[in-house]
């Protein structure tokens, strides 16, 4: 209980009309309530037998909350959580699922968690305003991206973090790397491997994009971790150590075609190609040591 004079703490503010053995439930603060002007980054909801449970994650000038609420016939109740104290709670529903085994399918309606894909990276701590082309500007400069998107709620807002699949495992671990911690448009994003996610136990899982789905172009090769200022005939005259180049194609990026910082080099000879991914990963040029894979065309 809180003591006379003291708001209760925000994790365990219950609103409701209904009382456990006598005793009231603690209301939520004035302070703390949460009003129709905070602004709702995610929300979800599921029956739990003759009841529904609304999950929410809102925001307002005190900061982000969770607010978890049952509704049933003739009652409703909630609890809000701070920001702060959300990784413990998922903490705790991840040891809950497994003491019910529910990661093996038992327990009937439970879920199970599908493996993440090795060619994916989970990008947090998003901006509201970052979006998936800005994402994927970004990450063009650490590999060959095939897909950027950011998570929306229901309603059409940001719910803060991303997915970004490259077109290998290899680049994701270079991509993390790099890039978690970074600045970006005003927020330090947080990058690590994707860890997957839980479905329902009937949901068919989707096939996962891996590296021995795709297909090499045998001619060609993917040149990461250039320098801005690396130049076409610059390139061109570094890869020729290894065979004669047919083509070279700096990539860019955005409206303003900002250098990406990668390249596709293709080789007249496929055995050139081949030779180059060992020959040139790791050799400088520009100041900058230079990351070399296969090229792959799906």
């Amino acid at each position: 209980h809180a003591r006379h004079g003291q708001n209760p703490p925000l994790a365990f503010g219950l609103s409701g009309s209904c009382s456990h053995q006598g005793l009231p439930v603690p209301r939520v603060s004035t302070e703390t309530r949460p009003t129709m002007d905070d602004e709702e980054i995610f929300t979800a909801s599921f029956p739990a037998g003759r009841k529904q449970i609304f999950v929410d994650v809102k925001e307002n000038n005190i900061g982000k909350y969770l607010k978890i609420k049952e509704r049933g016939d003739s009652q409703t109740n909630s609890i809000l959580i701070p920001g702060g104290s959300i990784v413990q709670l998922r903490n705790a529903l991840d040891e809950a699922v497994q003491a019910l085994g529910l990661d093996s399918g038992k327990g009937g309606g439970g879920g199970k968690r599908v493996a993440g894909n090795q060619c994916v990276c989970h990008v947090g701590n998003l901006s509201w305003e970052t979006t998936g082309d800005t994402l994927r500007e970004l990450f063009s400069g650490y590999g060959e991206v095939v897909k950027a998107e950011v998570q929306m709620s229901r309603a059409g807002r940001s719910q803060g973090w991303g997915l970004v699949e490259f077109a290998s495992a290899a680049e994701v671990k270079y991509a993390i790397e790099q890039c978690d911690g970074l600045d970006f448009d005003g927020r330090e994003i947080r990058v690590r491997a994707d860890k997957g996610r839980v479905t329902k136990a009937a949901a068919p899982a989707k096939t996962q994009r891996n590296d021995a789905d795709k297909v090499v172009d045998p001619t060609k090769i993917f040149v990461m971790n250039l320098s801005f200022d690396a130049t076409e005939a610059e390139l061109r005259a570094h890869c020729s150590s290894v065979g004669e180049v047919a083509s070279v194609e700096l990539l860019t990026r955005g409206k303003n075609q900002r250098p990406s910082g990668s390249a596709v080099v293709e080789y007249r000879y496929s055995e050139a190609a081949a030779a180059a991914v060992q020959a040139l990963e790791g050799t400088e040029l520009d100041g900058r040591d230079l990351r070399v894979r296969a090229y792959f065309s799906n």
